[in-house]
Parts: structure tokens; sequence; C-alpha cells
């Protein structure tokens, strides 16, 4: 997958995980770091999350945000009102 492809999936998640619509030309910083973060990971590996060296351990990703992504997200997220 290149890279702008994966740049709009993670610009659609970050759209529904904040209940926004961001401006793909004019992106908060804390988006862009989302975004960076999520396809750096992918080019590292695209199926681990963390590993470890001794007794061998491998994490593979899940549908769910880590926590550090969770807390970048969170500065813009909006609260979804149900009426």
């Amino acid at each position: 997958m290149d890279e702008q492809k994966l740049r709009a999936y993670w610009l659609d998640f970050a759209n529904r995980y904040c209940n926004q619509t961001f401006n793909k030309d004019n992106l908060p910083l804390v988006v862009e770091l989302f975004i960076d973060g999520k396809i750096k990971a992918y080019r590292d590996n695209p199926n681990v999350k963390s590993e470890a060296l001794s007794d061998m351990a491998v994490t593979y990703f899940d549908k769910e945000l880590s926590k550090e992504e969770a807390n970048l997200l969170g500065q813009v997220r909006k609260l979804k009102v149900v009426k």
C-alpha cells in the first residue's frame, strides 16, 4: 500500500474517532503526529505491534489505539451528543 492511501486511511480513522472532519491540507499537529506514527509503524512491520527478545514475545496489531495514540487524538476529539 502506498503512503498516500495509508494517509487517507488514517485520516479517515482520525475523522471518525474524533467526530470531526479535518482539512487534509491544514491538519492539527497532533493529527499529523498520529498519522505519521501509524505510517512509520506500518512501514517498520505491517503486522507487529510490539516485540520482546527474551522468550520471544510478539504482539500483533489489532483495531485498538495505543494509549499514546488515544492521548494524541483525545486533544482534538469532540464528544458526540446523542439526543
